[in-house]
């Protein structure tokens, strides 16, 4: 459990994972917010500033790269934990990991009850 309390967004479009992953941050003590489409959510990221964002990169109508750059760029997203969040094969999401140099990822093939502990991880002094 994080000693304080952090805020993770879930971008995904996948309405049945969003709830699975939100109910199981949110029982390790994560506030969660979580977005279904990928309008309006840069506006969301910047009024919510959430320490985490998972990211389905291979989301519809998302423009991940332009999103994943113009946060890296950003003052008010410097200490953001991205991470990719996706279908994807495990070797894909690492190769562009190490291309963006983004903090992460967790296949959604991956066992969702280690969610929480990988996030932890990033926090971790």
């Amino acid at each position: 459990m994080p000693a304080e309390k952090r805020k993770v967004m879930i971008l995904d479009d996948n309405i049945i994972s969003l709830m699975i992953v939100e109910e199981l941050l949110q029982g390790h003590g994560y506030d969660v917010v979580r977005m279904s489409a990928p309008h309006g959510v840069r506006a969301k990221l910047d009024y919510e500033l959430p320490d985490v964002l998972l990211i389905d990169i291979a989301m519809p109508r998302l423009a991940a790269d332009d999103l994943i750059d113009a946060l890296q760029r950003s003052p008010e997203h410097e200490d953001l934990v991205i991470v990719l969040y996706s279908d994807m094969e495990p070797g894909e999401l690492e190769k562009i990991c190490h291309a963006k140099d983004i903090h992460g990822y967790f296949s959604k093939s991956m066992d969702a009850r280690q969610l929480p502990e990988f996030v932890d991880q990033f926090f971790d002094a």
